[in-house]
């Protein structure tokens, strides 16, 4: 099996001056959770959900900005001819959910985990795939709660 596939052709493209506010109504409305920044004609990053989440809101970053300041710049594509395979591995090495599709560097779609899950077959490749993408290093425990008889 092939990335093209099974991958997701209808790809949201936004442009670099959009604004936090506006970029995320479009996550709401498509459903979607990653959308590659462009500007003339050129992806210069991207920008997930989560990178709304934890970085913008956690930091008091001003939701009015335009979205360029925040984006991710780490870009990582895979060929549409690219096995199934290729791509787990390509996702755990970089610990990456979506990744850009391409035909000869134009882009095509993309491809998630989400994707893989819906359409592929090998369970344990996929499992040990998102297990390390998602994987995290233990708390080290240096900051201490008390807790002292809480109940449900």
């Amino acid at each position: 099996m092939k990335v093209k596939d099974i991958m997701s052709k209808n790809l949201i493209i936004c442009s670099y001056n959009i604004n936090v506010v506006n970029i995320s109504s479009i996550m709401k409305k498509y459903n979607i959770g990653f959308i590659p920044i462009e500007r003339n004609k050129k992806i210069i990053g991207v920008v997930t959900d989560r990178d709304i989440v934890i970085n913008m809101i956690t930091n008091k970053i001003n939701y009015k900005n335009n979205i360029e300041s925040y984006i991710n710049n780490k870009i990582v594509s895979i060929d549409e001819n690219c096995s199934i395979e290729e791509c787990l591995n390509l996702m755990k090495e970089n610990k990456l959910k979506r990744l850009i599709v391409t035909n000869n560097e134009k882009i095509v779609g993309v491809i998630s985990t989400s994707d893989i899950v819906n359409n592929y077959d090998d369970t344990d490749k996929i499992v040990n795939t998102i297990k390390s993408i998602w994987s995290i290093e233990k708390n080290d425990d240096t900051y201490k709660t008390e807790i002292d008889e809480f109940y449900l």
